[in-house]
């Protein structure tokens, strides 16, 4: 953790290039563009050299920021604190070519326009990892902000030191550790707007010299921001977190950290979506037989489709809990350091959602007429054995080798109560004329993992580095999935009851697109040698420039929503290059990276919409031949004065399909050719991949007596971008611009602060999902973000 205190403090608050808006407490501070360590956050994660520049570890070694050849963004845990920061999709909204959404099925990271789809049997292609533990679930990241250290988000492949699935770029998450002396922090905060609290601290007690424990907790939730029909608010949050961890050095050559998590969060109203071009006539002609038209015809022709803070949405939730243990040891044995990462995690997600999220009329259940629950159970156990030669000097190598196993459960149960599902079924059948009909779908998978790693630093003189490393990875998964139709009430999964007769089956598989069976090749193994290589040379004191090249692969799978023609999926690849220059002057007083880069990914896994009979649509994942995503990021920082700072983080991209011919159809496509429809995406963007993103951001501090007054003011924006591989204007996002406002009055005598946060201050609304309504071309469900909001927060730390 970085101490910010006298001159020290003000070297690491005035030389941060990336988001100045989080670096508001005289306890926090915000590192930009630095490396992330591959040893799983048992170092610092930033310190101050002479100079005053950032020193981060990078690879498990310690180096200058601007000394390393990674594209990285990295925040403090105590920024984020002070900040009153809950989520890690809060954070990337201040970094360019970052975005993090959650959704209904799994959450989703993109960077630099590369993400997974929305199906659970996806790895991200975004790799989270907390001390070095690995994350493979999308879900995980919501537990992953409390009581940290550092959060480095590394943009591009970073497949020789996290793994083939860090196909797209990282997240390393490093916790906070407990230190050799006493401390404390705690805060609380408050928001008028929507009910939001959040209550956290933590303490370390040293026990001897050579052993520290530390314990931290958080209380935390909102009654939500958006209005639902009738009286109600979502989504409406109470979660509780905590930690137990300790630090032993019994001398100093060992160091062993250990930790223990365990998390529950419970949402109610949690998907609170809108309904979209649901007018008449706008941008297409509704029938009455439309999910629209019927929600027309329900509300008596008045209704509202424009998004807004309101919402008409039958009850849904989203219960998550979670624990994870992590254990690392790191020996000194003269010529380098033995590392050893120990990792378990285990998690329980269960949520309701409407995939239609209004009361249409003619529905088998009146108000809930497409509802759809998901579990999803998993863990894993893991370890990371590694051997670090000593820095410096001509030569340094790193090797190790990395095990994993794990297991998931996921249950996908769908009612299909909007209309009578059983009237165009063959009398033979013997059904009832409208039968509350529901899917239940089951993956089980396990995944057994084994990796062995490289890389090696030659020096041939002075200012230049040539850098070279690879990593082997064998993946086996093992996966059974099975899709029984029957009925149950309102959609809840406890009631679920399977039709006996086999022709049932096969008679809505085959209308639903839906594989009843298992999969045609049940176990499969993905292997491939991932290598990268670089150089890096010192222009001139202050000026470095460097070039790296990369390849990697993310291992095929499995999907639970599958349909008949796509149940299984292959690997994916990539080839990268990057460029860029990080420079150093006017007395370290500015700071400027630039990196251009250009990643051609091939065999691309995608998560596709189906259109189906009757106006519906079924999941699928694909392998979608090939995409490209180049651009330019450029982030800088400026310190005028001692008083006054700016930067800016900002991104040109261009992430597009080079091949991608049968894709899924635009809503115009599929009703102009409503059976067989697709499209040739070759040439269109990909989806979350503004061609324009980025905040630029202030730092104002007035002293007060022995006290200040800072100002913070920050803006974050982005162009049009579409939301899923339709590239259908009506899955878009328009460009936004989102305006921020933090006012601090610190007192340092008390290590002390009164904030008051205004976040959203213009109220621009905008949809972290959008997609196409149930059984109504045309119209779309979109799941607002949260508007303005204000608040206040307390502060005490030692």
């Amino acid at each position: 953790m970085i101490r910010s205190t006298g001159k020290v403090r003000r070297h690491l608050l005035e030389h941060s290039a990336l988001v100045t808006l989080l670096m508001i407490a005289p306890t926090a501070s915000l590192a930009q563009n630095a490396p992330v360590p591959s040893g799983g956050g048992d170092q610092p994660a930033a310190a101050a050299s002479d100079t005053g520049e950032i020193v981060v570890t990078a690879r498990g070694r310690t180096q200058l920021l601007q000394d390393v050849p990674v594209s990285v963004s990295v925040v403090s845990g105590a920024a984020l604190q002070s900040q009153g920061i809950r989520t890690l999709a809060d954070v990337t909204t201040h970094f360019s070519n970052v975005k993090i959404t959650y959704g209904t099925a799994v959450d989703q990271i993109y960077i630099r326009g590369i993400g997974s789809g929305q199906d659970p049997g996806f790895e991200q292609s975004v790799a989270t990892f907390v001390d070095g533990v690995y994350r493979s679930r999308s879900r995980a990241v919501r537990a992953a902000l409390f009581d940290l250290d550092r959060v480095e988000v590394l943009k591009g492949p970073q497949t020789t030191f996290f793994g083939a699935n860090a196909i797209a770029g990282a997240l390393n998450i490093a916790t906070r550790k407990p230190g050799k002396d006493f401390d404390y922090n705690a805060s609380a905060l408050y928001g008028f707007s929507d009910g939001e609290y959040n209550v956290e601290g933590g303490i370390t007690v040293p026990l001897s010299d050579t052993l520290s424990v530390r314990a931290a907790a958080r209380v935390s939730g909102m009654e939500g921001y958006i209005d639902i029909d009738p009286h109600a608010k979502g989504p409406n949050d109470h979660s509780v977190q905590g930690r137990a961890s300790a630090r032993w050095e019994p001398d100093s050559n060992f160091r062993s950290d250990v930790r223990f998590d365990i998390g529950r969060s419970r949402v109610q109203n949690a998907f609170p979506a809108q309904v979209l071009n649901c007018q008449p006539g706008a941008p297409f002609a509704q029938s009455a037989t439309t999910t629209c038209g019927r929600f027309i015809a329900y509300e008596g022709g008045q209704i509202e489709d424009v998004l807004d803070s309101h919402a008409y949405t039958p009850r849904t939730f989203a219960n998550y809990d979670f624990h994870e243990a992590a254990w690392t040891n790191a020996l000194n044995v003269g010529p380098g350091t033995i590392k050893s990462i120990s990792g378990y995690f285990w998690h329980d997600y269960y949520a309701r959602s409407m995939n239609i999220p209004v009361p249409i009329t003619g529905s088998i259940n009146s108000y809930d007429g497409a509802p759809a629950e998901i579990t999803e159970r998993y863990h894993e156990i893991s370890e990371e054995l590694r051997f670090e030669s000593r820095s410096g000097g001509f030569f340094e190598y790193m090797f190790g080798g990395y095990m994993a196993g794990d297991k998931l459960l996921g249950t996908s149960e769908a009612g299909f109560f909007n209309a009578a599902a059983a009237a165009s079924a063959p009398a033979s059948l013997g059904l009832p004329p409208d039968p509350p009909l529901s899917a239940f779908g089951t993956l089980r998978q396990k995944t057994r993992t084994l990796s062995g790693f490289a890389s090696i630093t030659i020096r041939p003189f002075d200012g230049l580095r040539l850098n070279a490393g690879g990593r082997y990875s064998s993946v086996r998964k093992t996966a059974f999935h099975s899709n029984i139709w029957g009925t149950s009430i309102n959609g809840n999964r406890d009631t679920f009851v399977a039709y006996a007769n086999p022709a049932i089956q096969t008679y809505f598989s085959t209308i639903r697109v839906n594989d009843p069976g298992t999969f045609k090749n049940p176990k499969r193994t993905f292997s491939d040698f991932m290598p990268s290589a670089g150089v890096q040379y010192d222009v001139t004191h202050g000026v470095m420039t460097y070039f790296t090249y990369s390849e990697g692969f993310k291992a095929g799978g499995y999907g639970l929503f599958n349909a008949r023609e796509v149940n299984q999926y292959d690997s994916e690849y990539v080839k990268s290059y990057e460029a860029g220059v990080k420079i150093t002057g006017w007395d370290h007083r500015l700071t400027l990276n630039v990196a251009a880069f250009r990643n051609n990914y091939s065999n691309l896994q995608e998560g596709v919409i189906l259109p189906i009979v009757n106006g519906g649509f079924a999941s699928a994942i694909k392998n979608v031949a090939a995409a490209r995503s180049s651009g330019i990021e450029a982030q800088t920082n400026v310190r005028l004065t001692d008083y006054f700072s700016f930067g800016a983080d900002v991104a040109y991209l261009d992430a597009h399909y080079i091949d991608y011919k049968g894709a899924s159809c635009t809503a115009a496509q599929s009703l102009a050719t409503p059976v067989g429809c697709t499209q040739d995406m070759s040439g269109k963007r990909r989806p979350f991949a503004p061609k324009y993103s980025g905040s630029v951001h202030a730092t104002i501090t007035v002293p007060v007596g022995r006290n200040e007054i800072r100002l913070d003011p920050s803006v974050n924006f982005s162009s049009r971008f579409f939301q899923n591989a339709t590239a259908d204007p009506l899955i878009s996002q328009s460009g936004f611009a989102k305006f921020d406002l933090r006012a601090t009055y610190a007192i340092p005598a008390y290590h002390a602060e009164l904030a008051v946060i205004a976040t959203n201050l213009t109220d621009k609304i905008t949809a972290g999902i959008r997609q196409p309504l149930f059984a109504s071309a045309g119209s779309v469900l979109a799941l607002p973000e949260r508007g303005r909001a204000v608040g206040v927060q307390i502060t005490v730390h030692r």
